[in-house]
């Protein structure tokens, strides 16, 4: 006969945070983080894979995110942490979302998290690569280079300025291609500065990792 702490066990055990990487990319770039969010709410529903809910009048999907990505850009190794209910392996999960799931979204792998870690806490540094016409990378890293990069922004009346080169892990220019690490910012800020226009350049995320 089973004991009780042997039933919570079991339970714990199917009730595991698991951190999902995948790749948005082609069409699915055109697609906002809200509507990614939607997109696989709507997902997990149709795999018949049951994510645990919050408490509340409001339950919802135990899914979180890194830092939104920016419409229109590319992404891969993009993560996702999800409280999944399920006898199923990590790759049987993988199986059905990719069968599942439109071309621009894959998903390539699937690994078992504590409930405690966190995306955010987890990693902060995020990896771009930019590509644009000579003008432009040569207007960017002109302005990486420099000791100083302000912005300043203007919110409830009030003037903040901030360094972004403080943001800046690492970057290296190949042809008319910048590979950036950026702590946790997005690179948008830099092409204003930089004064770029944003549709005249390419932009992926590549992913994440943790400084040393």
């Amino acid at each position: 006969m089973l004991k009780l702490s042997d039933i919570i066990r079991a339970k714990e055990e199917m009730q595991m945070k698991k951190r999902i990487v995948f790749d948005k990319i082609r069409d699915m770039k055109y697609i906002s983080h809200l509507d990614t969010i939607r997109f696989l709410e709507r997902l997990f529903k149709k795999t018949g894979i049951t994510i645990k809910h919050s408490e509340g009048f409001t339950p919802r999907p135990k899914l979180s995110f890194g830092n939104p990505v920016s419409l229109g850009d590319e992404t891969f190794n993009e993560l996702m942490d999800a409280e999944i209910i399920s006898e199923l392996s990590n790759n049987e999960i993988l199986e059905l979302l990719n069968s599942n799931s439109p071309k621009g979204f894959y998903f390539h792998e699937i690994y078992d998290v504590s409930k405690k870690s966190g995306i955010a806490n987890d990693f902060d540094i995020l990896i771009y690569e930019i590509e644009g016409n000579t003008s432009n990378i040569d207007s960017l890293e002109k302005l990486l280079n420099t000791d100083e990069i302000i912005e300043i922004k203007e919110k409830k009346g009030k003037i903040k300025e901030r360094d972004l080169k403080e943001k800046i892990g690492y970057f290296k220019r190949i042809n008319n291609k910048i590979f950036l690490e950026l702590y946790n910012i997005s690179p948008k800020g830099l092409f204003i500065i930089a004064k770029i226009d944003s549709k005249s350049i390419k932009v992926k995320r590549m992913g994440y990792k943790k400084s040393k």
